[in-house]
């Protein structure tokens, strides 16, 4: 791994582990709270992962072009990223106005929460393959700590495919922990590129 690809790759996943991290304060503080009552703190959340989202997916698109191993893997993640943008716009755009409109515009603000939660499920299917992919090398090292982690994240991978893609097919609210999977999976698939770098910089050989 060249070296402008190892420090893309441990900034992708510094950006993977944050985005965890805000979805996390988002359900520790927001569950159960209006649009209108809590949108100070859930709009700077959305705009913090509005931020993240775009580097993962500037540092994705460089990744795609300089790794030539793990091009699906950042091809994964630039999706994702797009995705995220996409439906953390819809958010922030569009989720106050529909909810100050009244009880006669409901269908709208359903309308608005049922596409934002397939393009939230959609990028969480896809961020569970780059899981599986970024996973896979590591399951195939010789270190025990990168075997373990490989395994987990593709594991959780896999999981976070399966039922983030049945929640696009059915519907907000239809899988139960299809998004708590689709997080899972951004966390290991953080941790296995992080380790993915290590293992890299620790192979490269010393020029003498």
């Amino acid at each position: 791994m060249p070296q402008t690809t190892r420090n893309i790759a441990i900034f992708v996943s510094i950006m993977l582990l944050l985005t965890v991290a805000t979805q996390s304060l988002y359900l520790a503080t927001l569950s159960g709270v209006g649009i209108v009552e809590g949108w100070p703190l859930r709009s700077t959340i959305w705009t913090m992962e509005l931020i993240l989202f775009t580097g993962i997916t500037i540092a994705s698109l460089v990744g795609l072009v300089r790794s030539a191993d793990m091009q699906w893997g950042w091809a994964a993640l630039l999706a994702s990223g797009l995705i995220n943008i996409l439906q953390s716009g819809i958010g922030l755009s569009m989720f106050l106005p529909a909810a100050k409109a009244g009880a006669e515009f409901a269908p709208l603000m359903g309308t608005l929460l049922a596409g934002s939660f397939l393009f939230y499920n959609l990028a969480k299917a896809i961020l569970g393959l780059s899981a599986l992919i970024f996973g896979l090398p590591l399951f195939r090292s010789d270190r025990t700590i990168g075997r373990a982690v490989g395994l987990v994240s593709m594991i959780v991978g896999a999981v976070a495919i399966v039922l983030n893609i049945a929640a696009v097919y059915l519907g907000r609210g239809a899988i139960p922990f299809s998004g708590a999977s689709g997080s899972v999976a951004t966390l290991f698939a953080g941790c296995a590129i992080w380790l993915s770098s290590a293992r890299n910089e620790r192979s490269r050989p010393i020029m003498k």
